[in-house]
């Protein structure tokens, strides 16, 4: 089997045992698994409390044979279940979380002109 797809597998089962998991109130959690174009996500949705929520917990591509980890929010971290679960620890790049939060916490017009620059 190709390593790509097998590295799609196994992120696919990851996101969506992790999407598994519900919190009792709050926001859903939804898994997103796009094997065609490589994209891998968990968002939370919903309400918690009076505020809106609809944040990305996990993002993850897939490209090139290689899963770069563009955001992880998650109380364990996906790097080590993908590891465990057989994705060589070379195969996964990880955007620093100071980067992710950086990221996050722009607004549009300002992430606009990041993309831009």
């Amino acid at each position: 089997m190709d390593q790509t797809m097998n590295y799609a597998d196994i992120l696919a089962q990851a996101v969506r045992e992790e999407g598994k998991l519900q919190p009792v109130n709050g926001p859903k959690i939804v898994d997103v698994c796009d094997q065609q174009t490589g994209q891998f996500l968990l968002v939370a949705v919903g309400w918690d409390g009076r505020h809106r929520v609809d944040d990305i917990l996990f993002h993850a591509q897939l490209a090139d044979g290689k899963i770069t980890i563009e955001t992880d929010m998650t109380e364990e971290g996906f790097k080590q279940t993908l590891i465990e679960a057989g994705v060589r620890e070379e195969d996964i790049l990880s955007v620093p979380l100071r980067a992710q939060r950086q990221t996050s916490q722009a607004n549009p017009a300002e992430q606009a002109d990041q993309v831009a620059a």
